[in-house]
Formats: structure tokens, sequence, C-alpha cells
């Protein structure tokens, strides 16, 4: 084989390589720019997951308030009786 082939044959597979580099680059790319979408979407999750623990927090305790609210209501007539008080 001739200087000038093996120069040609060299310069083909580096045009390849530089090819499939350039290829591998912009999958690269792609791949992250899929995995900060994931990231993100599993960010917003996170959030809603907080957020929905909270809301069901501050409804247990409401609904305990109106619990004790409603226990309060039905010992009221009793101690105004007690007090002799009478509507």
């Amino acid at each position: 084989m001739h200087t000038e082939e093996m120069y040609t044959e060299a310069l083909q597979e580096n045009e390849r390589l530089k090819s499939r580099l350039q290829d591998s680059k912009q999958e690269l790319v792609k791949i992250r720019s899929q995995l900060e979408k994931v990231a993100q979407r599993q960010d917003r999750m996170s959030e809603r997951s907080t957020v929905l623990e909270t809301e069901k927090r501050e409804k247990q305790v409401l609904e305990k308030r109106v619990t004790d609210m409603e226990e309060e209501i039905k010992q009221a007539p009793t101690l105004r009786f007690r007090c002799g008080y009478q509507p």
C-alpha cells in the first residue's frame, strides 16, 4: 500500500470517527435534556406530595377542632342550666 493510500484511508477513518463523536455528543445532549425533565417532574411531584401532606394535617386539625366544638355545644345546655340560665 502506498503512503498516499494509507493517508487517504486514515483521513476517511478520521472523518467517520468525527461523525460518530458528533452523533454521540448530540445523543448526550438529548439524554441530559430528558434527564433534566425527569428530575423537574420528580421535584414537582415531591412538592405536591409535601403540599398534600400539609393539607392533610391541616384538615385533621380542623376536623379535631370541629369535633371539640361540637362537644362543647352538646355540653353547653347542661352548663347553662347548672348556672341557672334559662333562655
